[in-house]
């Protein structure tokens, strides 16, 4: 999905259920079946609570707007009627692209948390305050793989902060607010219900675990605020599921727990440190189950290993399926490379494993995927069946990549799972799960990350492509 298919796809939304006064029928004379709980609430009092919290927190809720340069490839083929053309010399062109975004102001010194696709590549960012004020940004960190970013402006003066609430204590059916800049209309409030949580597999990010709500959210919410009826932040909406770039009713927000977390990192390291385990998880199918004497399918099947990795170093072994990590329950591959990622790189982990019907312990030492990017470069080439390089000057310009940012493939073993993804000698890999990538390293932290299977964008000949490996 292209960055500009993405943003149509920016939305918030979520649910927090309070506020109902209400008596539940129980006159006797009444039959069995009528004598259901009716909650019966006062129109008046609810409305003048939505009115409060958006009035409490409308304030800390800003517009941002972005401006980024953007190089793109022409076609070497000049138009000459009807559809054809003849071929022509070909290059590059620059244009200014301009984005739309939402953010929530965390301190009273100007920090504001948003989405990373809201500001992550723009060359200059401006926030309009909701008293209408302006300020430039600068930013202070980027996390990709959560799509969440930190901004700072400074105006001189104490603003107004949002208090956090506890994403972990929602339950599906309560009502929340979404308040954002849809379509450029700042301080728009939308209300909802909670109608999922959890919510993995979405494809927006490395990791998932979204609020999934109903408010009306539109392009431009991105990093606004879902707050709950106690006018606290507990998500920042992110995305919608549609089919036509607006509004059908299903949006999702990532989790307060998330944000704290994301945050505190970028403001300590200037990047987010996550456990690492160095397995390819899978998905536990019915017929799986049955092939590995599977009572259900819960749990996270290890589809292979990184050579290297603290996985290896364990003793786990391909085949294996994961079903507790620190004597909770592992019921999916994502859900544990969560839990994982969760983690601080050097903590000790415990797993129990199903191996050929038995169960048995395993403990494993965490690290980190970024730590020594020429381990990670090497056991890719052994793993994956390819080399890779730098992109060079030199080689952008032998390539006709000029513009172009990425990391250049420049060997492919036959039989390997590169050549079987179709990957040649040649090609530029400028994505991975959605993500850019300018170094080797990147390209083995992203895959290193991927549930399963890796989306890769591949530029070759003047052209993109989208490749599995």
């Amino acid at each position: 999905m292209n960055r500009e298919l993405s943003s149509l796809l920016i939305a918030v939304t979520a649910v927090s259920v309070m506020g109902f006064t209400g008596t539940v029928g129980s006159d006797p004379s009444e039959r069995e079946d009528d004598q259901a709980a009716r909650v019966v609430c006062d129109p008046r009092s609810m409305s003048d609570l939505f009115a409060d919290i958006s009035q409490k927190i409308g304030p800390s809720v800003v517009t941002i707007t972005s401006t980024s340069t953007v190089t793109a490839q022409t076609s070497p083929l000049v138009p000459w009627g009807f559809g054809f053309g003849f071929p022509g010399q070909g290059g590059t062109r620059e244009y200014t692209r301009e984005g739309l975004g939402s953010g929530v102001i965390i301190s009273e010194d100007g920090l504001i948390v948003t989405n990373n696709h809201v500001v992550g590549d723009a060359d200059e960012l401006k926030v309009v305050l909701s008293t209408g004020d302006e300020a430039t940004a600068k930013l202070v960190g980027a996390d990709p793989s959560s799509d969440l970013a930190l901004i700072r402006i400074e105006t001189g003066q104490a603003l107004p902060a949002v208090s956090m609430g506890d994403s972990d204590q929602l339950r599906v059916g309560e009502w929340v607010l979404a308040i954002g800049s849809p379509f450029a209309l700042s301080q728009t409030v939308t209300q909802g219900i909670v109608s999922y949580l959890g919510r993995e597999g979405v494809g927006l990010a490395d990791y998932e675990n979204y609020i999934q709500t109903d408010a009306a959210v539109n392009p431009g919410n991105s990093g606004g605020a879902l707050v709950n009826l106690n006018g606290e932040l507990i998500g920042i909406n992110t995305a919608i599921a549609s089919r036509n770039g607006g509004y059908q009713g299903v949006g999702f927000a990532i989790p307060v727990s998330t944000v704290r977390n994301v945050v505190d990192d970028l403001l300590a390291y200037g990047e987010v440190r996550r456990g690492w385990l160095g397995v390819s998880l899978q998905e536990i199918n019915t017929e799986l189950a049955v092939q590995f004497n599977l009572q259900n399918e819960r749990g996270a099947l290890i589809a292979d290993i990184l050579p290297g990795s603290p996985a290896e170093e364990s003793g786990l072994m391909r085949g294996d399926v994961v079903i507790l990590l620190n004597g909770s329950a592992v019921d999916t591959p994502s859900s544990f490379r969560n839990r994982i990622a969760g983690l601080d790189p050097g903590s000790e982990i415990s797993l129990r494993v199903i191996r050929e019907g038995r169960e048995r312990d395993v403990s494993a030492i965490l690290s980190s995927a970024g730590e020594d990017p020429a381990t990670v470069t090497e056991n890719m080439e052994t793993f994956y069946g390819w080399r890779l390089g730098e992109l060079t000057e030199d080689l952008s310009t032998r390539l006709d990549a000029s513009g172009i940012s990425g990391v250049v493939v420049l060997d492919v073993y036959p039989g390997g799972p590169a050549a079987m993804a179709g990957l040649q000698p040649g090609d530029i890999i400028t994505e991975v799960s959605r993500t850019s990538v300018a170094t080797v390293a990147e390209v083995g932290e992203r895959i290193s990350e991927a549930v399963g299977e890796a989306l890769l964008l591949v530029y070759r000949h003047g052209r993109t492509l989208f490749l599995i490996l």
